[in-house]
């Protein structure tokens, strides 16, 4: 059985597996400013996985977790821009 994941579970996958710090230029600013500097996905302080960027060098990155909250917050404040990111969802 194949469960098709949200773009939030997506975008915390992709954190997670540090495909963000290998994406180049705009893509990857686009990321951050999205989902990390939005609050969407949000760090804990506490370690998490080991992964290489895209100069080589090893990074380790803090535990993160989607905040359903965050979103429902921007839902009021910024519905914009969670709809944008919510309809480039492939389905």
């Amino acid at each position: 059985m194949n469960i098709e994941k949200n773009v939030y579970e997506n975008a915390l996958e992709n954190y997670n597996d540090g495909l963000f710090l290998k994406l180049e230029g705009s893509v990857g600013r686009w990321f951050v400013s999205t989902f990390l500097d939005s609050g969407i996905i949000k760090t804990l302080n506490e370690k998490g996985n080991d992964v290489i960027d895209g100069y080589g060098e090893r990074i380790t990155l803090k535990k993160a977790v989607i905040d359903y909250d965050r979103i429902d917050e921007l839902w009021e404040t910024e519905p914009d821009f969670i709809e944008e990111i919510e309809g480039g969802e492939a389905n």
